[in-house]
């Protein structure tokens, strides 16, 4: 769990945190004077689509893939290669880049019947994913897509746009740099650190001679048509999710020659003006539907009638008395010794969840419990958010340089202070995630001084094409919702919307049908359409209240102090648990034992039966434990920062009557042991089963389990 999902939300909130409060009007003033040659030269050479591509060499480098010891795979399942192409095309002497790509092999699925189904054939028209972020690295999309079905008859290609991961990321430490100063206990300090960091990475750039224009969805579409000529296709299939569908909108333009069919996902339209930075109305209307839902489900209506509304009065609470302060587990990470959440991190924790569908059967049991932690001040849990350091790049494999260069070349910041300003009007409490809409003319200024002046309109104009294209949905999408597919459907003349319900963000990646469904759909794009996999989604199986414990916090922030302090909860709950599941085991054979051999078995005044019923609560409380931190994870690994599944409050209560059991047993074992001589191996499994079961109920007391 650690400090992973801060990285999240600095990945997904771009001005999370990144407005200043200075006037900068200056600086832009001087921006214009340093960038003003450039621009005139990038003018001056922009030219003809074969003049744009004169110096694309369409090189390819076979290379082992760089993440290798980071994702399981056979030898010929992936494999990577360089792509050399221009930084910039509209400038003639822009110098050369690498760009990483990756390709997952095609292969025949594993429960593939030949007899029923014929010869398994791999088809010869690949599919190329368009990534998504901007920013994010090509590793998490190799893990995910590789047993993704889209593959099963088809090559699928990944390319690491430029300037993320190991296509030549500019700010490879982007997240590591003064942490001292991204943790601040003011607000306003807090967020002129986001854009400090900003201005720090591009100026590192361009003092290395990076040309940060040439980083935009422009180049980037023509980088996959350099790609896909350089693979020799004639044709393959375009397959984009939220930034790839930006992506996917100006490559449908750039080379509807090359493209066969087309599916884009979790869709933003390419026109920057379009207000998709409103998360407010988002996360508004999600919260609805979530709400709608659990309506519908007795378990969750009776557990949880005003999550909503306790969310919202959370983050209206934090902001309005001040950040969340606690001792930092990690020193390194944070020097100051003490660590401050601001309201961004507790609206933001369930709008995360919200991306993926796996999540909303526990989301109203998260928010319900969170808002607890609010309401009562007891903030110890947030302590474990320090336990893991810098995240960004360890944790969502973000390249948050190239993510920034986005925003300002394709002008997403000259439109960030409206919207901004319209949802706050609409949507106070959840708009506030993004920070001060009046603060963000320090980043329209910071885009300017370094070259990042906004690219010709007409280049991100709404697209009008003919090509066979699926627009996809997931309706509880909270970033690219469904409005936003709407905004654009009427210049697909040849595309076909569809929607999954109860999906979050990109549901042809993440539902498992998906693979089959896009494959039906490449096989035969202007056949019709197999709509089985969107209609099979149901509605989230809600649990009820969750069993609000600190323990698993607390012993990650003890650990992250002092990896030592884990030897003495491990070794106690360990050396319990393993006599205890052993005795579970030995108890319950030995009277099967005793009868095949003949042997009478000692008399100890029922103590044998109460060391079984010693050793089968602990055993199931050791294992039940396990199991429900496990599928706590499973279901999402935000709960565990407030608690666990409702089932953990079972094993726990099993736990405590084994510790009654084993101090029962200890004073029965002592009074036979009086009546009569009993064998040492009898004296002493009846003692350690005993001691066990206390000592296993102690550790659960001791740690935090046992919750009153």
């Amino acid at each position: 769990m650690g400090y992973r999902f801060l990285a999240v939300l600095a990945a997904l909130f771009f001005f999370t945190g990144q407005a200043a409060a200075q006037d900068d009007a200056a600086a832009a003033s001087e921006t214009e004077t340093l960038v003003a040659e450039d621009d005139a030269e990038a003018l001056a050479d922009a030219a003809s689509d074969e003049e744009l591509f004169a110096r694309d060499t369409y090189e390819l480098t076979p290379i082992l893939c760089p993440f290798k010891d980071q994702v399981k795979y056979k030898p010929g399942e992936v494999s990577c290669g360089l792509l050399t192409v221009p930084e910039n095309r509209e400038k003639k002497r822009s110098r050369k880049i690498q760009l990483h790509y990756v390709k997952i092999s095609a292969r025949q699925p594993k429960d593939w019947d030949a007899e029923e189904k014929g010869e398994w054939k791999k088809r010869d028209d690949a599919v190329i994913y368009l990534t998504g972020g901007p920013g994010a690295r090509a590793v998490g999309y190799v893990k995910r897509l590789k047993d993704h079905g889209v593959r099963d008859f088809r090559d699928l290609y990944i390319l690491e746009q430029r300037g993320i991961g190991f296509s030549q990321d500019f700010c490879p430490l982007y997240f590591l740099v003064d942490p001292a100063a991204a943790n601040a206990p003011d607000y306003a300090e807090y967020q002129k650190a986001g854009l400090d960091l900003n201005e720090a990475c591009f100026a590192s750039a361009k003092a290395r001679g990076v040309d940060l224009s040439g980083y935009n969805t422009i180049e980037n579409a023509r980088d996959v048509k350099a790609l896909r000529r350089a693979l020799g296709y004639d044709q393959w299939n375009m397959w984009g999710i939220s930034y790839g569908s930006i992506l996917g909108q100006a490559y449908l333009r750039e080379d509807p020659e090359g493209i066969r069919a087309a599916a884009i996902d979790a869709i933003v339209p390419i026109a920057p003006g379009a207000r998709f930075q409103k998360i407010g109305g988002s996360y508004q209307r999600d919260l609805d539907l979530l709400e709608k839902a659990c309506n519908e489900n007795e378990t969750c209506a009776k557990a949880f009638p005003n999550f909503q509304a306790r969310l919202k009065g959370a983050i209206k609470n934090v902001r309005e008395n001040g950040p969340i302060e606690v001792e930092a587990a990690d020193t390194e990470a944070f020097p100051q010794g003490k660590a401050w959440f601001f309201h961004d991190i507790i609206g933001g924790a369930p709008f995360v969840q919200f991306y993926e569908q796996d999540n909303y059967a526990t989301l109203p049991a998260f928010i319900s419990s969170l808002a607890t932690l609010v309401e009562k001040k007891d903030y110890a849990p947030f302590e474990a958010l320090t336990a893991g350091g810098a995240g960004g790049p360890g944790g969502f494999e973000i390249s948050q340089g190239m993510y920034n260069a986005i925003a300002c070349n394709d002008n997403w910041v000259g439109y960030l202070r409206e919207a901004l300003e319209e949802d706050a009007a609409e949507h106070p409490d959840l708009s506030s995630l993004q920070g001060d809409p009046a603060q963000i003319d320090r980043m329209v200024a910071i885009c300017k001084r370094y070259g990042m002046n906004p690219r010709p309109a007409e280049q991100y104009a709404p697209v009008e094409t003919n090509i066979r294209t699926l627009l996809i949905e997931g309706a509880m999408d909270p970033i690219t919702p469904p409005p936003f597919a709407h905004m654009i459907e009427p210049g697909f003349s040849n595309g076909t919307y569809v929607e999954f319900p109860y999906a979050g963000h990109g549901p042809s990646r993440s539902v498992k049908c998906a693979g089959e469904f896009l494959t039906k759909y490449f096989d035969a794009p202007e056949g019709e359409l197999d709509l089985s996999c969107p209609q099979s989604m149901e509605a989230p199986k809600f649990v009820g209240k969750l069993y609000e414990t600190h323990a698993l916090t607390g012993l990650v922030s003890s650990m992250a102090k002092d990896q030592k302090n884990i030897l003495l909860p491990a070794a106690w709950a360990g050396l319990a648990g393993l006599i205890l599941v052993f005795g579970a085991f030995i108890y319950t054979l030995a009277p099967a034992a005793r009868l095949i051999n003949g042997a009478p078995g000692h008399s100890t005044g029922g103590a044998r039966l109460v060391a079984w019923a010693t050793a089968l609560a602990g055993a199931a409380a050791v294992c039940g434990l396990g199991y429900a931190i496990y599928a706590t994870s499973e279901a999402s690994e935000f709960v565990l920062l407030v608690g666990l599944l409702p089932i953990a409050r079972w094993f726990v209560y099993a736990g405590l009557a084994a510790g009654l059991l084993g101090l029962i047993l200890i004073v029965m074992t002592i009074r036979a042991r009086g009546r009569a001589p009993l064998p040492v191996g009898v004296l002493l499994g009846l003692l350690l089963t005993g001691v066990a079961g206390a000592a296993l109920a102690a550790f659960l007391v001791c740690f935090g389990f046992v919750v009153l």
